[in-house]
């Protein structure tokens, strides 16, 4: 199952990415599904957009699956995929559609740095005691459909791939053993940002704001896979390349701090909230790209792709701004 945002002729959907390669607005396929199948006390207003969709939890996942069912049988039957309102929620590619980030707009982001063994090694750093994390706002993210943007005061544009995982259900003060029942699912992120302005010469403190905070330099997508289809994120395999060369590879395991480990320790004084991404750190760069190496930087026209085992892949240009 793979959640996305798409757009078609400037309308938004929320729904998912069928295996044939086609979208359905679950909005409106869940009420021409209860028109048929009623269900007492039912609220198709869950499929208005991912954050309601993880607030339903298993249940939205649940209710997915039949009306998938309810779909395939339908068209077996020889029908076409309109509502009974007449209002259609079967969309093929060749529509102009534009998939967008997985992520609504106030939803908090919160990025790993030094979580990874290999990157840390890389840099000759020690593991650190705990969790060290910075954070993204809505203005740095960009969907499947739009580029990263090269900005003309950075001058080391990088980019790492990372495992992301979505809040599903509000807490705060969650217990490790408790995680995963915050969670709702994964997807993929490409974190951009400037090495030079992250570490600006002669300071003894790290930017985040200028090296990271830019406008488009996070991708998040393409869609968010439920948890119970992902099972066990660990391991997964991680691979990055640009422009067809392969810069990193290896997978999950080489986190150091794990989900449990990140949501108790966030939670101990911040309310995480359904649509809240954990953008959970990069890995160490493949010989020849390892951190700081002239190899890594970045281009316009260059093209990023970001694979994860069981989540798939993502595509982006970057582009000048």
């Amino acid at each position: 199952m793979k959640l996305v945002h798409f757009v078609v002729a400037d309308q938004f959907h929320f729904g998912m990415v069928t295996d044939a390669n086609e979208y359905i607005d679950l909005d409106t396929a869940c009420r021409d599904y209860l028109g048929v199948n009623p269900v007492k006390g039912a609220d198709p207003s869950r499929f208005r957009d991912m954050r309601a969709f993880f607030a339903g939890g298993t249940d939205s996942v649940e209710l997915t699956r039949k009306i998938l069912e309810y779909i395939d049988r339908r068209r077996k039957a020889g029908w076409t995929p309109r509502a009974a309102t007449g209002a259609r929620f079967l969309f093929k590619p060749e529509e102009a559609i534009r998939l967008q980030a997985p992520v609504l707009n106030g939803a908090k982001i919160y990025c790993l740095a030094q979580n990874s063994r290999s990157h840390l090694a890389e840099q000759g750093k020690p593991l650190p005691a705990r969790p060290y994390l910075f954070t993204r706002f809505f203005n740095s993210l960009v969907g499947p459909s739009e580029p990263l943007l090269l900005h003309a005061v950075g001058t080391f544009p990088d980019v790492e791939l990372e495992l992301a995982a979505v809040i599903g259900k509000r807490g705060k003060h969650i217990a490790a053993a408790d995680a995963y029942q915050h969670v709702a699912g994964y997807t993929i992120a490409l974190d951009m940002g400037y090495r030079d302005l992250q570490y600006p010469p002669g300071a003894t403190t790290t930017d985040w704001v200028m090296g990271k905070g830019f406008d488009s330099t996070m991708a998040v997508g393409p869609w968010v896979v439920p948890k119970e289809e992902v099972g066990d994120p660990y391991p997964l395999k991680m691979e990055l390349t640009v422009g067809g060369e392969r810069r990193q590879a290896g997978d999950t395991t080489d986190y150091v701090f794990r989900l449990p480990e990140i949501i108790a320790h966030l939670s101990q004084g911040i309310t995480l909230e359904p649509g809240d991404v954990l953008s959970l750190g990069t890995l160490g760069g493949l010989p020849g790209f390892e951190f700081g190496k002239e190899s890594r930087k970045l281009k316009a026209g260059d093209v990023i792709e970001g694979s994860i085992e069981r989540i798939g892949g993502i595509k982006i240009p970057v582009r000048a701004e």
